[in-house]
């Protein structure tokens, strides 16, 4: 196997640790809150797991997935593209009525990662 695959292999690799670590704390961050709250709203619960998990993951992937700087700008914008794009979805589950609660946000959750590898690796930790 050539040496650029291999780098980009386990850079991808690295990228879904640092996602699912992210996600885990997103995901858990939302589900302390619907045990905590009386009245819980979903879309405070996404807020809230999204701004905690946001600094797991602008960290991770700049000391672990590619070593390097990168742009928190950047990097903040590509998130809150990646949020609003869950918030679609969220809504979306929410007013079918199919999904609610944590499963809803659990969903909505999962949908995004590939949007976000592609656009960290190409503009934001370039």
């Amino acid at each position: 196997m050539n040496e650029s695959f291999l780098k980009h292999f386990w850079q991808l690799n690295r990228f879904a640790i640092i996602g699912l670590l992210a996600t885990a704390v997103h995901l858990s961050v939302v589900r302390l809150y619907f045990f905590q709250i009386q009245e819980p709203s979903e879309y405070t619960a996404n807020v809230v797991g999204f701004s905690i998990a946001f600094l797991v993951s602008y960290f991770g992937h700049r000391h672990f997935t590619f070593g390097q700087k990168g742009s928190f700008l950047k990097f903040l914008a590509v998130s809150l593209m990646g949020f609003f794009i869950n918030n679609i979805i969220l809504a979306s589950l929410l007013k079918s009525a199919m999904f609610s609660g944590w499963i809803a946000v659990t969903i909505s959750t999962l949908c995004v990662p590939i949007i976000t590898f592609i656009l960290a690796k190409f503009w934001v930790f370039k």
